[in-house]
């Protein structure tokens, strides 16, 4: 037997031990891809509110569509201040992204709740769902 016919089998016997990760790893980056390109990701108002407490509260079911009502009764959206006349703009691009979304409504303590009609009213038409509004436990 020669050297050579020695270290072939030496090889062998060392490639027989190791496992090659390499296709475990495409899966996992080809997973990852997947739940990056799917997921949507939720626009925070960007506004610091005092909610309302309630007693009895649900969770509202695909709520990604956030919009808030200061004390003031200003509309913010995405970290911006919004007219009412582009609310509706807005939720159509929303609903674009994510068809199954639902709107949620964020109050102050202190909003007028006129401000939060004239903003569910001038929704109502895109909504495949009764809005929610956003409170805290009651303590």
């Amino acid at each position: 037997m020669s050297m050579r016919d020695q270290a072939a089998r030496r090889r062998s016997a060392n490639d027989e031990g190791q496992i090659d990760l390499t296709p475990m790893l495409d899966v996992v980056f080809i997973m990852l891809i997947f739940f990056i390109v799917t997921s949507s990701f939720v626009k925070e108002p960007g506004v610091e509110l005092f909610k309302p407490q309630a007693t009895t509260m649900e969770a509202c079911e695909r709520g990604t569509i956030i919009f808030a009502v200061d004390g003031q009764g200003d509309i913010y959206y995405n970290k911006n201040k919004v007219p009412l006349d582009r609310v509706n703009r807005l939720t159509e691009a929303a609903k674009k992204e994510a068809p199954q979304a639902n709107l949620v409504v964020q109050v102050d303590q202190d909003t007028p709740a006129y401000a939060v009609e004239e903003l569910i009213d001038e929704v109502r038409p895109l909504l495949t769902a009764p809005p929610c509004i956003s409170t805290d436990d009651e303590v």
